[in-house]
């Protein structure tokens, strides 16, 4: 099915994916499709998080990480500082841990270290991380509000949580305009953007978690929740 007969489905009720990359071989397409063609959607969320970057900090911690891309992309924005990932989807791991070694193979910078673990129990201690993002990946968390939690309890009192996710009542014209570029992707981004949250369940999340003084704003295609009001980056 080609991007242009991409049926836009019903988003008015949100439909959780029950085994999202439950197939390695899919996988590796899903992040050969997201080499070629995604580098721009990354753009945007490498420069919130280098925005956000002040003399001293240390770590920095990527929740649910995906196949890597973005912790790879910011690493080598900001080789002076480490970058660890979290991801609780086993074909994902494997798939993060190769692109980690072509990297290392290119002599890419960047200091960078994937696991795999619960989202919902992150393994780092309290107030250890200078800034935690996630990008593309609050949809599929199978516990939000504890995992939510996780990310206010390892972030440092000065540090910042920003994460950004696809908004499921985003207009229709930025979902058009999206279709246009992932091709044979089409159909998986639809059904990702079906299990994605509106800005009024992100924050029903939010004040289940117990996080006041959280903020969710729409922006094109996705929501960006923070923890305080974050600067603003050119789009």
């Amino acid at each position: 099915m080609s991007t242009t007969e991409t049926p836009l489905l019903d988003l008015s009720v949100r439909v959780p994916q029950t085994a999202p990359y439950a197939d390695l071989d899919g996988t590796r397409a899903y992040d050969l499709g997201m080499r070629r063609s995604a580098l721009m959607a990354y753009k945007r969320p490498t420069d919130r998080i280098t925005a956000h970057v002040r003399e001293g900090m240390t770590d920095l911690v990527e929740v649910g990480f995906n196949t890597g891309l973005l912790s790879l992309h910011v690493a080598g924005r900001l080789p002076e500082l480490a970058v660890s990932g979290v991801e609780e989807i086993q074909n994902l791991v494997e798939v993060a841990e190769d692109n980690l070694t072509l990297a290392v193979w290119a002599n890419a910078a960047g200091d960078v270290e994937f696991e795999m673990g619960r989202l919902s129990r992150l393994p780092f201690p309290d107030a250890s991380a200078d800034i935690v993002f996630s990008f593309s990946s609050l949809h599929r968390w199978s516990r939000p509000v504890e995992t939510l939690r996780e990310c206010a309890r390892i972030c440092k009192p000065d540090g910042v949580v920003i994460i950004e996710d696809i908004n499921r009542h985003a207009e229709e014209g930025h979902i058009t305009f999206i279709l246009q570029f992932v091709k044979e992707g089409g159909e998986q981004f639809m059904r990702s953007l079906q299990s994605g949250y509106t800005r009024d369940e992100v924050a029903e999340l939010l004040r289940q978690s117990g996080l006041d003084g959280w903020q969710v704003v729409e922006e094109d295609l996705g929501l960006v929740i923070s923890s305080r009001p974050l600067d603003p980056v050119a789009p």
